[in-house]
């Protein structure tokens, strides 16, 4: 009983406390506009039942979404929310709130939201805080400042579950000149782990406090209307354990500085990365050349994730034939790893990808697709005269082969149309090594289906049949079945209704696998209602079955149920 009055106490609080929007151009200000108010607030009910040992999600989850705007004047202050029941102790929490409020050429950001300066340097991490960006003219001024991370502390009984980080705070600027196609900017990132900000850390010495400054310049032009060049260069400056003391000179401090530039420590690298291309275009071809290089090790704290230590060469011809209704595009490159000669191999990947569409009319709209990823790894022999392993000349090469193609064919009368998909896609991966031999692993998958309107019935139904088949070493898979989905809408499109079917059977190893058999109901009523406002109530049931099997003898199933209900103003 606590328990449920804790939940509708959060979701009340959740309802009153959120609200969201979505920003718009403000360049329009007067005071004859008044005073608007528009969004929406959509609620999901999630219901989960299964007789099965192992519970894949909660019982009950609800989320709450919405957008609220507020126009003063022709002022537009936007507001998003996002509430679940869902609470996690992550460093990236779930609910959060964003304001965005935009006003002629200044855009600002509050809240919990995201920014992007450079690949290198900020690139689409979310943090807490503010930010703006601002563009008088030609200049493009951009800035942020907030929490990029939370605090939480290490758990030891719960140390699979909660991610223990410290408090990191992080700061922006970055400033260019646009004009037309030609343009210039510079940008700075910094951010810092809080060392106080947790009392407790993992035992094993895994979590160190960081800093990093990273400074980035990009530029790009258009010369004699079909060149195009483009290129940029950062550094990165990361201290990968702040604790560290400073390195000294002449038993005096470097400096007492708190930026990683001057304060130095033996935990302190810099790294570096550039890119740049030129591309000629015409109307009807054209060719791009890249290059890519991003040092070893290469890190910046303004992003999730970077790929390092890799090198890029490609080239990206492209053309168009028969007035567009022919395209074709490739790509072509080399990739390596292994710049600093440090590592105990080194790899190099060839890539090739090309894609050809086909359009002859409106009926008919045709495409394929083929790519072939070669990977060749060569390893550094032993440095020890007197320990000899098979292992130590290794020379290993992989190719990967895959093509896919897809065929639509549209017939019958525009207010009923006929329309019949094909889709199939194999997939082959190679491998050659000198100690496990020859591997040999394929995947092929296709689909057919076929749909069809009666718009004088308000019917629309459609019916599919997939395919999946793997092989690889000691593992041979298959899996197909049928689906048929139904749908109708009643009361001149009030209520909506709608049945899905599909039966799918697999094989594991030529044994037989668990049939599943799902089954699903939806229902929605969109009320008409005078003015602006609008309401959507909507409800679905799935109901799936796994039935006995050589593989497993249980029969198992689940149901989910969604009650959903939106509101618009």
């Amino acid at each position: 009983m606590k328990m449920t009055r804790f939940r509708l106490t959060g979701f009340i609080s959740g309802l009153l406390f959120c609200y969201a929007i979505n920003a718009q151009d403000l360049s329009n200000m007067g005071f004859k506009k008044g005073v608007k108010v528009n969004g929406g607030v959509n609620l999901s009910n999630i219901f989960y039942h299964t007789n099965d040992t192992v519970v894949r999600r909660d019982p009950y989850q609800f989320i709450l979404t919405g957008n609220l705007n507020l126009n003063l004047f022709g002022y537009d202050a936007p507001f998003t929310f996002t509430y679940s029941n869902s609470q996690r102790s992550y460093t990236q929490p779930f609910n959060r709130l964003s304001f965005n409020p935009q006003y002629k050429w200044a855009k600002a950001y509050i809240g919990y939201t995201s920014m992007s300066f450079s690949p290198y340097t900020l690139s689409g991490h979310s943090f807490l805080g503010a930010g703006a960006e601002l563009s008088p003219g030609n200049w493009r001024i951009a800035l942020m400042g907030g929490q990029l991370k939370k605090a939480i502390d290490y758990d030891p009984l719960n140390s699979t579950q909660v991610i223990p980080s410290y408090k990191r705070m992080g700061y922006g600027l970055k400033i260019g000149y646009e004009k037309g196609v030609n343009g210039i900017s510079a940008n700075i990132f910094t951010a810092k782990d809080i060392v106080n900000s947790i009392h407790q850390t993992p035992p094993d010495g895994s979590m160190h406090p960081m800093q990093n400054v990273a400074i980035a310049i990009s530029g790009r032009t258009v010369l004699l209307k079909y060149i195009s060049l483009q290129g940029e260069y950062s550094v990165s400056i990361l201290n990968g354990d702040t604790r560290m003391k400073t390195v000294t000179t002449d038993s005096a401090q470097v400096s007492s500085s708190d930026s990683p530039l001057s304060n130095q420590t033996p935990a302190t690298r810099t790294f570096n990365a550039y890119s740049g291309g030129i591309g000629y275009q015409a109307s009807a071809y054209g060719v791009m050349l890249r290059y890519e290089r991003v040092a070893p090790d290469y890190q910046t704290l303004g992003a999730y994730y970077f790929n390092n230590d890799m090198e890029n060469i490609t080239i990206a011809p492209n053309v168009r034939l028969f007035k567009g209704k022919v395209s074709i595009a490739g790509n072509a490159g080399l990739q390596k790893n292994n710049l600093d000669k440090s590592r105990e191999s080194t790899t190099k990947r060839w890539v090739g990808a090309g894609n050809v569409s086909f359009s002859p009319n409106e009926k008919w709209n045709m495409a394929a697709n083929y790519s072939n990823f070669s990977t060749y790894t060569r390893m550094k022999p032993q440095n020890d005269p007197f320990f000899k392993d098979d292992m130590d000349s290794l020379n290993f090469y992989q190719v990967t082969n895959s093509m896919g193609g897809t065929v639509n064919y549209t017939f019958g009368k525009k207010e009923a149309p006929h329309s019949l998909m094909l889709n199939a896609s194999y997939q082959e991966a190679s491998e050659t090594n000198p100690t496990t031999g020859d591997n040999l692993s394929e995947f092929i998958s296709g689909a057919g289906s076929y749909s069809h309107l009666f718009p004088n019935a308000g019917i629309s139904a459609s019916l599919s049949y997939t395919m999946n088949a793997s092989s690889a070493p000691q593992m041979k898979s298959f899996y197909h079945g049928p689906a048929i989905n139904i749908s109708k809408t009643f009361f001149e499109k009030i209520l909506r209704a709608g049945i899905t079917s599909a039966w799918n059977k697999n094989t594991l190893n030529h044994q037989e696998g668990s049939p599943v058999f799902s089954n699903g109901l939806n229902l929605g009523y969109t009320p008409k209602s005078a003015g602006n406002i609008k309401h959507n109530f909507s409800c679905s049931i799935n109901w799936l079955q796994r039935f006995p099997s050589e593989l497993k003898s249980e029969y198992r199933s689940e149901i989910t149920a969604n009650l959903n209900y939106a509101f618009t103003f």
